[in-house]
């Protein structure tokens, strides 16, 4: 399943990554910024995906936030 499956995009509508950065010591936490943008380029949503890495046993769990 992609990004845009997983947030439920209208196919008509564009998902524009905006922006990027890391956190912790190691860079364990990367945080990505998206819009979703319709045909007239109107934002009507915008998200944080959240991915972070556990260092002890490489677990990762992902979170998605919808403003």
């Amino acid at each position: 399943m992609n990004l845009r499956d997983e947030l439920k995009i209208a196919p008509v509508n564009e998902l524009r990554h905006v922006g990027s950065r890391t956190k912790g010591s190691m860079g364990q936490t990367e945080i990505d910024e998206y819009e979703e943008i319709t045909p007239d380029g109107k934002v009507i949503a915008r998200y944080t995906v959240t991915e972070h890495t556990n260092l002890r046993g490489l677990n990762t769990t992902r979170s998605i936030q919808q403003h």
